[in-house]
């Protein structure tokens, strides 16, 4: 039965979803802040919402710190699977190719607050960690790249934008209105997320570790497929990447809410084996800003270099996963 309920619940997702690319990028043009912070930021934030609405009920409700963290290091993987999925269906060329330079921007920033969680894990085997306010000193040094990187986003990117007026018959109320609603229900299907996959952790004796890095990732991160996948289709491909990078840059900076919400020592008390995620998704990050920097035709299966690279090293760190979930 749990396993009915999870499929009901990702379609339902898949569904208020679906609405999100649309009304982000109404949204960039009314601001005039442009598709790559709109999707880096607000669109990223918004499809990352399951993610942290589903991580804080089951750090602070089932007390599962590890479950929330699997799932937030196993959606940045699948996420820049998305990438690789959107260059499949982008007929214009090599998705990667003559993107904004606010992309490699974003890219960058991902990479650096992937690798400050990745040290900030480590650190906590070697000492004890200080905190302050209720959040140990990671968490915040977390929201200060998050916070600073994106503030250096949006200053870039003021100055490139140039309005294409294509939504003039739309109002900006409305389209603020339908966004936020979209991501009240995603917040309302994420806390059920949450029961799910500790349910399944439970039928299956799964480590939960590996539930929240394959099974609540995948479908926390369905938002941002079906937004990625809209937004290419559009026509926008920088909404649909900037959307990637920004979720997963948002989903690091996650960790710290965690950190306030968790009771006791909360970097010290997680599991080793995110560090293998966290890797995983620092290599796959590096590929695609070396596919942004060095962008090539199409190979002859009509995806560029990097699309089979990342299928790959996202499978294979599954594996691994899989392999080590018990220990």
């Amino acid at each position: 039965m749990v396993w009915v309920q999870f499929i009901f619940c990702a379609l339902l997702v898949v569904l208020v979803g679906s609405r999100l690319s649309f009304y982000g990028d109404v949204i960039a043009e009314k601001s005039g802040l442009g598709r790559v912070w709109i999707g880096a930021v607000l669109i990223g934030a918004a499809t990352s919402l399951p993610e942290m609405a589903t991580g804080l009920s089951a750090v602070v409700l089932l007390r599962a710190p590890n479950l929330a963290v699997g799932g937030i290091v196993g959606s940045c993987l699948f996420n820049l699977v998305i990438l690789a999925l959107a260059d499949v269906a982008y007929k214009e060329g090599p998705l990667m190719s003559g993107v904004n330079r606010g992309q490699i921007l974003s890219a960058a920033l991902s990479l650096i607050i992937m690798g400050a969680a990745a040290f900030a894990l480590v650190l906590s085997r070697w000492m004890v960690i200080p905190g302050a306010l209720g959040m140990e000193i990671p968490s915040w040094f977390l929201l200060l790249i998050y916070l600073v990187g994106y503030r250096l986003i949006m200053v870039h990117e003021r100055k490139e934008f140039t309005s294409e007026k294509t939504y003039v018959s739309l109002s900006s109320s409305r389209a603020y209105w339908t966004f936020a609603l979209l991501s009240l229900a995603m917040i309302g299907l994420s806390v059920w997320l949450a029961y799910l996959g500790e349910g399944i952790s439970r039928v299956t004796g799964w480590d939960t570790c590996f539930v929240g890095a394959l099974f609540l990732a995948v479908v926390t991160s369905l938002p941002e497929l079906v937004v990625s996948y809209t937004a290419v289709k559009m026509g926008a491909p920088d909404l649909a990447i900037g959307n990637v990078f920004g979720s997963n840059t948002f989903n690091i900076a996650i960790l710290a809410f965690y950190d306030l919400a968790f009771k006791g020592s909360f970097w010290e008390g997680l599991s080793l084996l995110h560090l293998l995620g966290l890797t995983a998704a620092m290599l796959l990050t590096g590929v695609t800003f070396m596919a942004m920097v060095y962008p090539r035709e199409r190979s002859s299966r009509g995806v560029g270099w990097e699309t089979p690279l990342i299928l790959v090293g996202y499978l294979m760190a599954t594996w691994f996963l899989f392999m080590l979930r018990g220990r």
